[in-house]
């Protein structure tokens, strides 16, 4: 029983809130309002696009330049590729590597071939172990050389 009282009283609340003149029977928007909307939301979607193809239009052209710098080093490359090829199927260029790098040489020359004598190398001496200071301290005189950076305190022999 004690929830169909809650019900009723909440139905009575809420046909009161409802015929209240908050709730009008006339639309919320008028047809001007919906229009100038309509109008204002077209400009924004048209803005954005000119905005889009700007942008796109600007970028089509940013390349240029880097694309020529790149052309001219090509054709440059391209011309001493040219004189290479020229160079390399020349008389000059089979005569001279002949000469140098296949050791070939002309009727009445003389090859002369220089011989180096080279030295036999005698046993590399080995140095002295060098004693590690830290193996013959203490530990307090090792962290004491790690912390502070100074010379490791020295050993007495009364302390032995």
């Amino acid at each position: 029983m004690h929830a169909a009282a809650i019900a009723a009283k909440i139905s009575s609340m809420a046909k009161r809130l409802f015929d209240s003149p908050v709730f009008r029977s006339r639309p919320l928007f008028s047809l001007p309002q919906v229009i100038f909307f309509l109008v204002i939301a077209g400009a924004i979607i048209i803005a954005v696009d000119l905005n889009n193809r700007a942008q796109a239009g600007r970028q089509v052209g940013s390349g240029e330049e880097a694309l020529q710098v790149q052309v001219d080093r090509e054709a440059t490359r391209q011309i001493e590729l040219q004189a290479t090829l020229e160079y390399v199927t020349s008389d000059d260029y089979v005569a001279s590597y002949a000469r140098n790098e296949g050791g070939m040489i002309l009727p009445g020359e003389r090859r002369i071939v220089p011989m180096l004598q080279e030295a036999t190398p005698g046993p590399t001496p080995q140095a002295p172990a060098t004693p590690d200071p830290a193996m013959q301290a203490r530990p307090w005189q090792a962290w004491w050389r790690l912390l502070t950076d100074a010379p490791q305190p020295q050993r007495r022999a009364a302390q032995q």
